[in-house]
């Protein structure tokens, strides 16, 4: 039996960087320990002025599906609402910046580096360069976009 799809050239880039993972990931303090399972977008390098200040540098996320994660431990997690558009989670305890949300979106944004190692992802591009500071360069090779790229929230 031979099953046809038509795929959009966009639906089928995003699909291309997605990876089926479980991963496991902590704060510093171990206040938050939480598993991931499922597709993971690559990471994007967000350059925006909410990022840069909450980070204290651009931030490098993933993205998975909410129901995706699993939580051991969140007796530390804290919310913030960041803006209209979303909130972001944080371990109240050691500080660690956890989560970006997109009210009404069913994807979570994960700090890469909560990860544990091997986390068999790669840096695929950077996002709102134009909140970038002079401190630092961005790789010559790597897509940098304005806001999101077209379907790569």
């Amino acid at each position: 039996m031979l099953l046809w799809i038509t795929l959009t050239r966009d639906s089928l880039d995003s699909m291309l960087k997605m990876k089926k993972l479980s991963l496991k990931a902590s704060c510093l303090c171990g206040g938050i320990e939480l598993k991931t399972k499922g597709y993971h977008r690559d990471v994007h390098n967000c350059h925006c002025i909410q990022c840069m200040k909450t980070h204290g540098h651009h931030a490098a996320y993933t993205a998975v599906e909410e129901q995706n994660i699993k939580f051991i431990k969140k007796r530390t997690l804290k919310w913030f609402q960041s803006s209209k558009k979303g909130k972001r989670g944080f371990c109240k305890k050691c500080g660690a910046s956890i989560f970006f949300k997109s009210i009404g979106q069913k994807d979570i944004h994960i700090s890469a580096g909560m990860f544990n190692r091997p986390v068999k992802l790669k840096t695929t591009m950077h996002i709102f360069v134009k909140g970038k500071l002079d401190y630092y360069k961005l790789e010559q090779y790597m897509p940098k976009f304005k806001s999101y790229p077209k379907g790569g929230k």
